[in-house]
């Protein structure tokens, strides 16, 4: 993925959380707290995060793992597959939050050693994606904490919404400087 490829992904994806957030803030709360505890968002985020996972560590060469990486596959599907039967509960979070660290992943990989200066607001919002998706995985009910506090009071989800599509536009901006 190239440097204005991942940037307008990741701004797309602001400002589709803005939107949301900002503009269908009482639509969208229902769909929120569902997800927090939805099976099938836990099958579709957690089950294509985990594949993901599992292919990059098929990827890795010999000088990464030696001849142990066929066991590092199997151990970690078994344990993927495991989460769904003992660790269900906010198990689609947990997959946000690897899925996050992915995207992370790939957009700090295309920004590295790249020229421009401008490619630090790409970098800068991932590793903030990155703190949020560590925390958020060791703690996931914290989102439906979260999610409680901004929609207790309508204008703080739409200040929310307004953020992250203020953030989304500096990533815009900021490609135009490449």
């Amino acid at each position: 993925m190239t440097l204005i490829q991942s940037t307008y992904l990741f701004a797309a994806i602001l400002a589709a959380f803005g939107i949301a957030f900002g503009f269908f803030a009482r639509g969208f709360e229902k769909c929120a707290f569902a997800f927090l505890r939805s099976t099938k968002a836990a099958v579709a985020v957690f089950g294509g995060s985990g594949l993901w996972f599992l292919y990059i560590l098929s990827q890795l060469g010999e000088s990464d793992f030696g001849n142990i990486k066929g066991f590092l596959i199997a151990m970690f599907g078994a344990a993927g597959i495991c989460a769904f039967f003992y660790l269900n509960d906010f198990l689609s979070v947990r997959g946000l939050a690897v899925l996050t660290l992915l995207l992370a992943r790939e957009f700090l990989d295309s920004a590295f050693m790249q020229e421009p200066q401008s490619r630090l607001v790409l970098v800068s919002l991932s590793y903030v994606a990155v703190v949020c998706a560590l925390y958020l995985g060791a703690v996931p009910y914290r989102l439906r904490d979260f999610l409680t506090y901004i929609y207790e009071k309508p204008p703080r989800a739409r200040a929310f919404g307004f953020v992250l599509c203020a953030c989304s536009a500096s990533l815009i901006a900021a490609s135009f400087m490449y």
